[in-house]
């Protein structure tokens, strides 16, 4: 491992243009492995990685944070966006804030507004879009939002219950998804249950939705990071404890020099403590041998993430199928984003070395798809086969 991680320092990567004191871009030690059933403290500066890593005076390159919620009735995706990140010419001043949304009649309402991206470099952190606002403070407890554009007003209180973000380290460097593709979830496992959407027809949306917050950036256009990547989000309930399981998978093009092919993980616990539930991260790593996946057909997966001796040895197991995408968008470059919900999930749980309980749980995946995809072989499919 001394060996390997020499090698990689050898290797050349992109960096973007980060705010000082975050951790994109820094190097890494590999996984984290914390399967002991204890607390740990958890880091109190990572607030300020939600903040733009682009500058929105920068000549070149793109930032989004997509903020996603699904209840019973309704899917949402709420994006805050700053340059086009499949053009070849993006300017991060040309701002945009989306909102998408389908209902369960199969009816899908789209609005947007343009304008220069703003942020506050201070606690409670934010960034703006006209007047379209995502806040934040240094405990990342919530993430709240506040929208008025073109009829539609909205008030989103978002609980952040895992209380910690995760990031990928393709090519051992934190955030990179792949070369030069930088990519964290700020909010593991949302509960949004404080406010409401109101659409302009006078429709209103009282908020009791499951939700993540994703952010992405880099320089160059997506297209040319990343041919395919897929970004799965799980979590169960049992009596005794929640847990969430974020999967990664994702393909660079060839000519890509830290690697083609990454597999990345988090999993993470709230535990039944006194009257409430506290939460600790378990495992997290990036193409690292405690997480195994098995193609079971073309959209049916089985995950494994490896026990320990706190859980008698015994894994954690998800099994889940991928129905057809609840909402798909395509780039300005033919690139195809698909939002897949699905509530076909299957988990077994060691908890500590008495049991292993048996529930059910639901996810919320997002598959990309360049134009090139179709024509490259052995892709990370919508069941998240492990590259080879």
């Amino acid at each position: 491992m001394h060996t390997l991680h020499l090698l990689l320092a050898l290797i050349p990567c992109v960096v973007a243009e980060f705010i000082p004191g975050g951790s994109f871009g820094r190097d890494t030690i590999g996984p984290y492995n914390n399967c002991s059933g204890t607390l740990t403290s958890r880091p109190k500066d990572l607030a300020i990685d939600t903040l733009p890593n682009i500058d929105p005076d920068a000549q070149s390159g793109w930032e989004r944070w997509d903020l996603t919620m699904y209840q019973d009735g309704i899917f949402v995706n709420m994006r805050w966006l700053q340059g086009d990140p499949a053009s070849l010419t993006s300017k991060p001043a040309d701002g945009k804030f989306e909102l998408s949304a389908t209902f369960k009649n199969g009816e899908i309402y789209n609005t947007y507004v343009t304008e220069k991206l703003t942020f506050t470099n201070s606690s409670p952190y934010s960034i703006s879009i006209g007047k379209n606002v995502l806040t934040w403070d240094e405990s990342q407890t919530w993430f709240n939002a506040s929208l008025d554009l073109n009829g539609l007003t909205a008030s989103v209180g978002s609980e952040s219950i895992m209380l910690d973000k995760f990031s990928p380290y393709a090519g051992w460097i934190i955030g990179q998804l792949t070369e030069g593709l930088f990519c964290g979830i700020p909010m593991t496992r949302g509960y949004s249950h404080a406010g409401s959407i109101r659409f302009p027809w006078g429709q209103e949306v009282n908020l009791d939705a499951q939700s993540i917050l994703l952010h992405m950036f880099a320089e160059k256009p997506i297209q040319t990071l990343a041919t395919s990547y897929a970004i799965r989000a799980f979590r169960s309930s049992g009596a005794d404890f929640s847990d969430t399981f974020l999967y990664e998978s994702s393909r660079a093009p060839n000519t890509s020099v830290v690697g083609p092919e990454y597999s990345a993980f988090f999993l993470g616990r709230a535990e039944a403590r006194g009257t409430g539930f506290e939460p600790y991260t378990i495992y997290a790593g990036t193409n690292s041998a405690l997480l195994s996946i098995s193609q079971i057909n073309s959209t049916y997966t089985q995950a494994q993430l490896a026990g320990c001796a706190n859980t008698n040895a015994t894994p954690f197991t998800w099994n889940y199928s991928l129905p057809v995408p609840t909402l798909e968008q395509t780039d300005s470059s033919g690139g195809k984003t698909s939002f897949i919900v699905t509530s076909d999930v299957t988990v077994k749980e060691p908890f500590g070395t008495e049991h292993v309980e048996s529930q059910l749980g639901t996810g919320l995946a997002y598959i990309y798809e360049s134009p090139e995809a179709p024509f490259v072989s052995e892709l990370p499919s919508q069941g998240g086969e492990q590259p080879s």
